[in-house]
Order: C-alpha cells, then sequence, then structure tokens
C-alpha cells in the first residue's frame, strides 16, 4: 500500500467555500478511481509559527504504486487537481510505501 500526502498553503483571497469545494471533490474519488482506498482531509492546528502557511492537507491510501501513478493522469482527477491548483498556492507532496 501507499500513502500520497498532500500540505497545502491557500492563496491570498481563497474563501472557506472554495476549501471545501476542494475537499468535497476530493473525497469523492473515492470509487471513482481504481486503486484510490480512502482519502482523509483535515485543517492544520499546529501553532501558526511552525506550519509555513500550510492550513490544510490531505492522505490518500493506494493499493500499490502503480495505482499512485494511475492517479495523476486520471480524466477524473484532472479536473479536480485544477481546482485544487486554483485555491492553493503552495503544495508540497510526500509518497511513501506502508
Amino acid at each position: 500500500m501507499v500513502r500520497h500526502i498532500l500540505l497545502l498553503r491557500p492563496r491570498a483571497g481563497s474563501t472557506a467555500q472554495a476549501i471545501e469545494a476542494c475537499r468535497v471533490a476530493l473525497t469523492g474519488l473515492v470509487g471513482r478511481i481504481p486503486g484510490l482506498l480512502d482519502c482523509r482531509w483535515g485543517q492544520n492546528f499546529a501553532p501558526a509559527e511552525r506550519r509555513d502557511g500550510f492550513t490544510h492537507g490531505f492522505t490518500m491510501d493506494f493499493v500499490d504504486r502503480a495505482s499512485l501513478d494511475a492517479y495523476g493522469p486520471h480524466p477524473e482527477h484532472k479536473p479536480v487537481a485544477a481546482l485544487v491548483r486554483g485555491t492553493f498556492e503552495r503544495i508540497v507532496v510526500l509518497d511513501f510505501a506502508l
């Protein structure tokens, strides 16, 4: 199994509604993309001085690395990725095997 983690720093002017739309879109991919087992979304409650502006993040669990590799170009993922990139100015990714 593979865990895909993203940390998100919002763009200036990103609204709570836009951020919520990202959450809904991302979690809605479970069951629509082969090999995507789970998606968990959260708001960062670490002290502001320790989070470098990263206010939100999510994890996704995939069956294997091949499933993660197929996720990026999947047609269901592309509009969601565009929504996230439009809402968040900086995105940090960490992928690792479980």
